[in-house]
């Protein structure tokens, strides 16, 4: 008989909930939330990028990136800047980002480490590589 607990989309499901969960647990001191997080860790790799070259580098929905940017932007921990002319704007850490960044990206590497501390360093390279191969293969 076929048993949907032990299929990958049931584990991935389980899994990515419960990740999600420590992640944001971990960021909360920091005034984060996930999504956040990873967007201002992807502006402070190249700022002055604009929000579709987010979406790219990201990997996701333009109207969810959209809505994480005007709230880091309400909240004063991105600006943006306009790049010459048109309508493209550059996204910019504020002070507070550049400030809060490093004890986030901290919080964010101990709950990664926490999740991985049950594999060896070798398991846990593994995975990682085969989870992304899997993703890449599933776009």
């Amino acid at each position: 008989m076929f048993d949907h607990k032990e299929t990958l989309f049931h584990v991935a499901s389980l899994l990515a909930r419960r990740l999600a969960n420590e992640l944001r647990l971990a960021l909360a001191p920091h005034g984060l939330h996930p999504a956040q997080f990873t967007a201002l860790a992807e502006i402070a790799e190249r700022e002055g990028l604009t929000q579709a070259e987010l979406v790219i580098r990201l990997d996701l929905e333009q109207p969810g990136v959209a809505r994480t940017l005007a709230g880091l932007e309400a909240e004063g921990w991105i600006e943006k800047s306009a790049l010459g002319k048109g309508r493209a704007q550059g996204l910019y850490l504020s002070e507070r980002a550049r400030a809060a960044l490093p004890a986030a990206a901290e919080a964010a590497a101990a709950a990664d480490r926490k999740a991985l501390g049950s594999l060896s360093r070798t398991q846990a390279a593994h995975l990682l590589d085969e989870l992304g191969e899997l993703a890449a293969a599933n776009r």
